[in-house]
């Protein structure tokens, strides 16, 4: 009769073991998947800043075509916006690596 509890007990712990097991092994892949999906939305930014990248240069082509006399203020001020556009490209990328890797 003892050895009988014992064996129960036994399969209630070890029931109760794998379940754990189970339920962190899934919730594991649930997290694994989410940093996935998060740092693919973090990087949508990229494709803004090219499109911000473009506009920025395609003013400069525009208004040196229009003035040709103000090149280098304008050059000035298109390195200055590229700058800017590729600062947040960078950071939406460090966002999907900070995803990735530090949590």
């Amino acid at each position: 009769m003892v050895l009988l509890c014992v064996q129960i007990t036994l399969y209630i712990i070890i029931k109760r073991i794998c379940l754990v097991l189970f339920c962190s092994l899934f919730f594991r892949m649930i997290l694994q998947a989410a940093k996935f999906i998060g740092a693919g939305l973090a990087t949508i930014g990229l494709a803004g800043a090219g499109v911000g990248i473009g506009t920025v240069f395609g003013a400069l082509v525009l208004g040196t075509s229009r003035n040709p006399s103000l090149k280098d203020e304008l050059f000035r001020i298109a390195i200055l916006g590229f700058a800017l556009t590729e600062a947040i490209a960078l950071f939406a990328l460090m966002m999907g690596f900070l995803i990735l890797f530090a949590l």
